[in-house]
């Protein structure tokens, strides 16, 4: 067994678990942090004019992807008021994993009335035979915003036209008394993640992305006329976005012809979304 793994089997809670508060004066801080192998945090930023007030943070991993045998698990709080961004430093590779082994990871995002919460984290990059699951639970206060993206892509280092092995993939929406609002499942393997699209012209999309925005201060139908003017510009994509389930937001998915063009996909949705929510363009990341 991999050693991570083993770490992973004596663990106690979450991997990585923050919570984020406003202060006095107004600024998000990390109020609560626990964090150990195979995460690490940045020090926080703040790189918005407006909200100047926003906590950006760079969840790191040590570990150089994600192995077989690993239980992963996640946990972001956003107290009343906070506003907070929580992104990845780079794209995350799921390694092989022999003799059926898999990995797993959970994730728990809860957003307090008036706050604002982001996960925007890189594509998953799976590597031939990699078996990876993920579930996402966001808990929602009504009055509250939150934005997350998730994508994935394939890559056979060797050339030999590997294929990763499966992917799935679980986000539940609810709010916090447990009512279910929205619910999205998929489960796909890598002979079927590249989409022949007959009426593109037999392009190719092996690129895969979703974003979504929860929020009640507008009309679910404006968010989503902004994400989809917003990916109709982007090119190499065939996307679409529509409003979810009971207006409680808007939500698109993007298959792309390569990572380069779900990543300016993705950049592209979530601008438009952050503007149409706080009124004010965010400032242009390091990444």
């Amino acid at each position: 067994m991999h050693a991570t793994a083993q770490l992973m089997e004596t663990r106690t809670g979450p991997q990585a678990e923050l919570v984020f508060s406003p202060a006095p004066d107004g600024r998000t801080f990390i109020s609560h942090q626990r964090v150990g192998y195979p995460f690490h945090i940045t020090r926080p930023f703040y790189l918005d004019r407006a909200p100047a007030d926003l906590l950006t943070l760079y969840l790191q991993s040590v570990s150089g992807g994600i192995y077989r045998g690993e239980r992963l698990e996640i946990s972001l709080e956003a107290e009343t008021g906070a506003l907070a961004q929580v992104t990845t430093q780079s794209a995350t590779i799921v390694h092989r994993m022999k003799d059926g082994a898999e990995a797993r990871q959970d994730m728990t995002i809860r957003a307090a009335e008036g706050a604002l919460l982001e996960y925007l984290p890189d594509p998953l990059i799976l590597y031939p035979d990699a078996r990876f699951e993920t579930t996402l639970r966001v808990i929602v206060a009504p009055g509250s915003s939150v934005i997350i993206q998730d994508a994935f892509t394939q890559h056979d280092s060797e050339g030999a036209g590997g294929r990763f092995e499966r992917l799935v993939s679980d986000t539940r929406i609810e709010r916090p008394d447990g009512t279910l609002i929205a619910f999205d499942r998929f489960d796909i393997g890598g002979d079927f993640s590249e989409a022949h699209l007959d009426e593109a012209g037999g392009a190719t999309y092996p690129s895969h992305g979703t974003v979504m925005a929860l929020h009640d201060g507008c009309p679910a139908e404006e968010l989503a006329t902004v994400l989809r003017e917003a990916l109709d510009g982007c090119p190499g994509v065939y996307a679409g976005a529509s409003v979810l389930p009971g207006d409680c937001g808007a939500w698109g998915r993007i298959l792309a012809e390569d990572g380069h063009a779900l990543r300016t996909a993705l950049k592209a949705g979530w601008r438009s979304l952050r503007t149409k929510i706080t009124g004010a363009e965010p400032a242009v990341r390091p990444k």
